[in-house]
């Protein structure tokens, strides 16, 4: 990712953090038939945490993550959110009421340059925001990141092997970027249309998941609402024990 790229979704996310999450109830109801809590709730069916767990929320925006968790009596020890938007953290904290809450520390910071210490985390989750890193260096953070046996839980967009093709690729980045210019605006409409060049195949993901390191992986592709949006996939994955 360049530092244009960077600074584009930095303001793309500023503009939409005050209305985030409505944003995404409303885009994901359209495009997979599905509001924003019922993916999340997909990406962590079956979890079962421990209270000695610290969890990594991977582009937190604005924690709605860590206050799913919490709200449905997950146990842990602490959840650190990361974002790389400024704005997209303001308004988490907005939405816990600007309280103190112990359990939660939000960070901005960057996926692709994780300030945190390696081997610190148990769990880490990055949901709805993989199209817009770099696959192989957040898999790497990750692995550096977690504890050995610790678990990760991605989910977002994932392509067809017909994005293979040069010609197909650029249509798909040219009906992004004419869909969110109309829909949204003009820096929504070029982060979106530059990221479709990091969304990846289920299969993909499976083969850069093993490259990283990381073993006992399960994966899921859902369905689409609409037959030209891109299917959903969730995955999970382990850093073995002994590593």
């Amino acid at each position: 990712m360049t530092l244009e790229e960077q600074r584009n979704i930095i303001a793309t996310f500023s503009e939409m953090a005050p209305r985030y999450e409505g944003l995404m109830n409303n885009e994901l109801n359209r495009f997979w038939g599905i509001n924003y809590e019922g993916f999340v709730a997909q990406l962590l069916e079956g979890v079962h945490t421990k209270p000695d767990e610290v969890i990594l929320d991977i582009a937190t925006g604005t924690a709605f993550i860590p206050s799913y968790l919490n709200k449905h009596g997950k146990e842990f020890k602490k959840i650190i959110g990361i974002d790389i938007t400024l704005s997209m953290l303001q308004n988490a904290k907005r939405n816990l009421g600007f309280r103190k809450v112990e359990w939660l520390s939000l960070v901005c910071g960057s996926a692709h340059e994780l300030p945190l210490k390696a081997g610190s985390v148990d769990r880490a989750i990055c949901c709805l925001a993989t199209h817009h890193m770099d696959a192989e260096k957040l898999l790497s953070n990750i692995f550096t990141t977690l504890k050995n046996g610790g678990t990760a839980h991605l989910a977002d967009a994932g392509s067809s092997n017909s994005w293979k093709n040069g010609l197909i690729r650029f249509g798909i980045k040219s009906l992004a970027f004419l869909y969110f210019l109309f829909t949204e605006n003009f820096t929504r409409a070029v982060a979106e249309s530059q990221s479709i060049a990091n969304i990846h195949t289920i299969q993909h993901w499976e083969e850069m998941i093993v490259a990283a390191g990381f073993s006992h992986l399960e994966s899921k592709e859902m369905k689409s609402k609409k037959f030209w949006a891109p299917n959903p996939i969730i995955l999970k994955f382990q850093k073995r024990e002994d590593e």
